[in-house]
């Protein structure tokens, strides 16, 4: 199978489908012959229109009509809507771009899923920590002084951002210096719940996370904070992104409406797990 001679009937399937851009990696058939496959993989990411519940039924889709347009077996097709940050990362990093409805869109959405990957890499650091105890002593062991020190400092962020949630919002909405405070003490609320978290999972030895949700529903599947909670949590996990290197473009009224709503669950969160660290069954 040829990719090149392909790739008008590829731009045509693309384009009249909801993909935004597509990437190809594949085995060649011989090191001479460029653009000849014996296998080969490729990424599609959709337009933001299409719901996350279609993201399988799109995946179906495109195996079966890749499968037929390049006469090729064994196909597999990743939705990078739905990849893990490590995923994106490495597809960005090392395969071939295929198709891109519009440059401009391909190139804002390969920053920033690399800014999120990079991001998200500091976390190793907690990771990093709670391994080093692992060996040390026992086979699960969490520095529960070290855990409520983090809680300690979340719980300050949370009285700051309740003292902004009395503001009007309209006098919120129209004063920078407000809103700007509010999105940092927001941004470092929500670094302390997600380090916390993944110092936890590592120390209880879970499933390493690949991304902020994965933390979340760790927690939660191991009883450490309550499956609805985890759930709420996800709201703040989405803002982290934009609160963090795109500040710019974060929504304002979503910001005061993050503060107005979602301080009780920070609460709850610091409540749960201090007292899951108290219990001293962390086995």
């Amino acid at each position: 199978m040829d990719l090149f001679e392909k790739q008008a009937q590829l731009q045509s399937l693309f384009q009249t489908s909801p993909v935004d851009a597509a990437y190809a990696q594949g085995t060649p058939t011989g090191r001479r012959i460029a653009g000849k496959y014996q296998d080969l993989d490729v990424a599609l990411l959709l337009l933001q229109r299409v719901n996350a519940s279609e993201f399988f039924d799109y995946q179906v889709y495109f195996v079966s009509e890749l499968s037929k347009t390049l006469e090729i077996e064994g196909l597999d097709v990743v939705i990078l809507n739905q990849a893990s940050l490590l995923q994106r990362a490495q597809i960005i990093r090392s395969w071939s771009l295929l198709y891109q409805r519009d440059q401009k869109s391909r190139v804002h959405f390969e920053a920033r899923a690399v800014m999120e990957y990079l991001e998200f890499k500091k976390y190793d650091d907690v990771q990093s920590k709670a391994l080093a105890e692992r060996t040390r002593g026992e086979r699960f062991a969490i520095d529960a002084a070290y855990v409520r020190a983090r809680i300690a400092r979340l719980r300050e962020y949370t009285t700051l951002l309740a003292d902004l949630r009395q503001i009007e919002h309209t006098k919120f909405k129209a004063d920078p210096k407000l809103y700007g405070l509010a999105q940092w003490h927001l941004q470092q609320a929500v670094e302390l719940l997600l380090g916390t978290g993944a110092y936890i999972v590592t120390a209880l030895a879970l499933p390493k996370p690949e991304a902020y949700h994965d933390i979340l529903d760790a927690l939660a599947g191991h009883a450490v904070i309550e499956r609805a909670l985890a759930y709420r949590l996800e709201h703040l996990a989405n803002l982290r992104n934009l609160l963090a290197y795109d500040r710019e473009q974060t929504d304002i009224d979503d910001v005061y409406g993050q503060i107005q709503t979602r301080i009780p669950d920070l609460v709850a969160f610091a409540d749960q797990v201090e007292k899951f660290v108290g219990t001293g069954d962390l086995s």
